[in-house]
């Protein structure tokens, strides 16, 4: 099969015509694109020949046909072609049956969407061995719709996201302490009631800096900020009271670093005692968002600045003090 405008017939003719015809016949079975219907200026030509039949087949199925000297039954009514057709089928056979027979059909087809498209097919008579036996009609390639235009701009874009406020680290703040003291559940159910929320359990070992250690408990995101809240446990590992610097927390996530500016914690450790601290991430270094998800595998540290003995003073014997 190959792809032929209307105006193939004419080409074949020509080349027919020439004193140095190609040996080769000419295809029979062509492909033919339609047109936009507001381009079509003449009907479509089908080269026909008496006693073979010529099979149209539609890009959709056929609504209805007219034309004159066409006839379905030619024992009943005259006719110069037999056009076998039925409404629903997306082909058509037509037979011419007089000699230089040459009439003009009309289809109309059933687009998709409810939409009708009229065809105007002319059948002529072709010369010897030019006639055409199929010809397959397509519908033409919708043109694709332009795409946006884009262009660079020197302006950072305006972030979709609420700017974080000292009120809504607060607020994520008071979150986080009221899912610590909560049950497991509990803590789910309250992120839950909130869309913007996303809860991430930290099920991660704690990390031992000598005299302390830290372990990640869990981790909410505020979705309408890009703030991160996160809960960790502080163990002192020691008989000493320890002494933490409060602007020195820090989350590492993969290989970037951020330092946390808003933390609730004591500052401080009895000797084998445990603290949480509250630790919410509200941008990146440079006044980036984060964009970081509350299940990534964070590594949170504080700077230990001191340590001291929780009792000071030991009872000394003295002399003319002691009991009797």
């Amino acid at each position: 099969m190959i792809r032929a405008g209307p105006l193939l017939f004419a080409a074949l003719a020509a080349r027919a015509a020439g004193p140095a015809a190609d040996p080769v016949p000419p295809p029979s079975i062509v492909a033919i694109t339609l047109p936009a219907e507001a381009d079509e200026r003449r009907p479509l030509a089908f080269p026909t020949e008496p006693g073979d039949t010529l099979e149209v087949e539609f890009p959709w199925p056929l609504e209805d046909w007219a034309g004159r000297g066409f006839t379905p039954d030619p024992e009943r009514f005259a006719g110069d072609f037999v056009i076998e057709a039925a409404r629903g089928k997306p082909r058509i056979f037509v037979t011419p049956v007089a000699a230089d027979a040459h009439r003009v059909l009309h289809v109309v087809l059933a687009q998709p969407g409810g939409r009708t498209r009229a065809l105007p097919m002319e059948f002529i008579p072709a010369p010897a061995g030019l006639a055409w036996r199929k010809v397959v009609l397509s519908a033409a390639a919708a043109p694709a719709e332009p795409g946006p235009a884009a262009t660079l701009s020197a302006r950072r874009p305006v972030a979709r996201l609420r700017e974080p406020s000292p009120e809504s680290e607060i607020g994520l703040l008071d979150t986080l302490r009221l899912m610590l003291n909560s049950t497991a559940a509990g803590a789910r159910a309250i992120a839950a009631a909130n869309p913007s929320l996303a809860l991430a359990s930290l099920d991660c070992p704690p990390r031992s800096f000598g005299d302390f250690t830290i372990r990640a408990r869990f981790a909410v995101r505020d979705s309408t900020t890009d703030t991160l809240g996160l809960c960790a446990s502080v163990a002192n590992q020691t008989a000493r009271r320890l002494l933490f610097d409060p602007v020195s927390w820090v989350v590492r996530a993969g290989d970037r670093v951020y330092p946390v500016r808003t933390a609730e914690f004591a500052n401080e450790l009895e000797p084998w005692a445990t603290g949480a601290a509250l630790l919410v991430l509200a941008r990146g270094p440079g006044g980036e968002a984060t964009r970081l998800l509350p299940d990534n595998d964070f590594k949170i540290s504080v700077l230990l600045i001191g340590s001291v003995n929780p009792r000071p003073v030991d009872r000394l014997p003295l002399d003319g003090f002691s009991p009797p």
